[in-house]
């Protein structure tokens, strides 16, 4: 597997706990059964990281989302930003834009064709507000 794997069954289990609100042991385990051991540790410190911060990244995205509550956003982008605020805001290691390419290409795969735009259009604020306070 590769990392865009392994960020794309983050993105699954991010959606499952936005649409249930729980946290789910067996999907993590399903998911990440085949994976290198640091896609693995790239998935469960992601997983457990974003649900841990939960709340700060939806306040974020709300205030970036302009003319958008995050209740209104489609669960998809709403899953998909919440990888890559994420990555953006706490993981050093990935470039911000290798973070929003693999959050569009994932748009394109599991969203509608507006979504890419908006997600973007999200996304680029949230890295303005983080080299801001750089």
């Amino acid at each position: 597997m590769s990392r865009k794997t392994a960020r794309e069954n983050l993105f699954k289990l991010i959606y499952e706990f936005v649409s249930t609100e729980k946290m789910n042991q067996l999907s993590l385990q399903v998911l990440t059964a085949d994976m290198a051991e640091s896609d693995l540790s790239y998935v469960e410190e992601m997983y457990i990281g974003i649900i841990s911060k939960y709340d700060e990244l939806i306040e974020l995205i709300d205030k970036c989302a302009v003319d958008f509550s995050a209740s209104r956003i489609y669960r998809v982008d709403l899953s998909i930003m919440l990888v890559s605020a994420y990555e953006i805001l706490y993981r050093k290691d990935i470039p911000f834009q290798v973070s929003v390419n693999e959050a569009l290409e994932i748009g394109k795969i599991y969203s509608t064709e507006k979504s890419t735009s908006f997600i973007n259009g999200v996304l680029s604020k949230i890295i303005a507000g983080k080299k801001e306070n750089l």
